[in-house]
């Protein structure tokens, strides 16, 4: 995994700037298919950096993908909300981050603040559907929640929403009902959602075509994922597991698509560290473990073969769920030994 900050046109910004009119045309098309006119998002938020060099490039960049694209393009700040889920919770409102002691700002202390912050995890994390009063009690305070203590912690999210951005911003963000709440998805961006559609738009493009063509936007969705969803946030645990179980699968799957394309151009090193990186976050992925075997094969390195095997096979062995028919590592590790 690699972390980049929460913008992912930073990693296109010098081709778009790039003074070959070529190399500019191909990072506009290339960013424009992996992310569409979100990339646009993006690319404005950037006018609001604290580096007067990088606003200057993001404005040029914006020129370049109008001028290539055709597409009409504000060239002013972005505003909205951007939260990164993927790793600790961060939330960026009109592109500045919340600071940790602005959620504890308006409920008196730590305690506090992390219900504020949990609350408005949980609202990102149900969508458009929004969270009943039930709910929300369960989700952040293990149980029922009395009315008074979910008033006072709404009013001090949207007072958060309202310092940061704006008091409009927080009226239309955050709706509160007889039942519910939720905060309004046209509103706001994550980069837990962008992750899943890049990674979707990979997989469909490698169905569709081949591995090749979707190398691309496994890459760009490889490098979106930067830690599991909502990590730091306690009580996640309970109501994110599965969506944080299905992103990692996703994660491992696009990081094992590379292994395969690294093997075949007989890039057996680079092989072997996206093999790593995948075991990492998923010892069990049984093709993972198979590509690494098969590159630590091709560089003579035996030892290395073994232990690998032998880990998994370690892993496996904990697993209540293994079958005791001989699984694809272990007949792989028979032919190649």
């Amino acid at each position: 995994m690699t972390a980049h900050g929460a913008n992912p046109t930073l990693l296109y910004l010098p081709l778009l700037v790039h003074q070959d009119a070529n190399v500019r045309r191909q990072a506009c098309e290339i960013m424009l298919s992996t992310y569409g006119e979100r990339s646009l998002t993006f690319l404005r938020r950037l006018l609001d950096a604290t580096d007067p060099d990088t606003q200057a490039q993001a404005t040029q960049a914006l020129k370049v993908v109008s001028e290539v694209s055709g597409l009409r393009i504000e060239l002013r700040p972005f505003r909205g909300i951007y939260v990164e889920c993927l790793g600790d919770l961060r939330v960026y409102i009109n592109g500045r981050d919340i600071k940790p002691d602005e959620w504890a700002q308006y409920d008196r202390g730590r305690a506090g603040a992390r219900k504020v912050q949990g609350l408005f995890a949980y609202l990102v994390h149900m969508g458009a559907q929004g969270a009943t009063r039930d709910e929300i009690g369960v989700a952040i305070w293990d149980g029922v929640v009395s009315p008074s203590s979910l008033a006072r912690t709404l009013s001090s999210l949207r007072q958060v929403i309202s310092r940061v951005g704006s008091p409009e911003l927080a009226e239309q963000a955050l709706t509160v009902g007889r039942d519910g709440c939720r905060l309004e998805p046209a509103l706001y961006q994550t980069d837990a959602g962008l992750f899943e559609r890049t990674f979707n738009q990979a997989y469909q493009t490698e169905i569709s075509t081949s591995l090749e063509p979707a190398i691309p936007l496994y890459q760009q969705a490889r490098e979106l994922y930067t830690g599991p969803y909502m990590a730091d946030l306690s009580r996640s645990s309970d109501w994110g597991q599965e969506t944080r179980d299905l992103l990692m699968n996703d994660y491992v799957i696009a990081t094992e698509r590379l292994a395969e394309y690294e093997y075949q151009r007989r890039h057996y090193q680079r092989c072997i560290a996206l093999c790593r990186e995948a075991l990492e976050a998923d010892p069990t992925a049984e093709d993972v473990a198979c590509w690494a075997m098969r590159a630590y094969a091709r560089l003579g390195l035996r030892t290395e073969l073994d232990r690998t095997y032998q880990r998994y096979q370690a892993i496996m062995a904990l697993n209540p769920y293994t079958s005791e028919e001989q699984d694809a590592v272990e007949q792989l590790y028979c032919e190649l030994t």
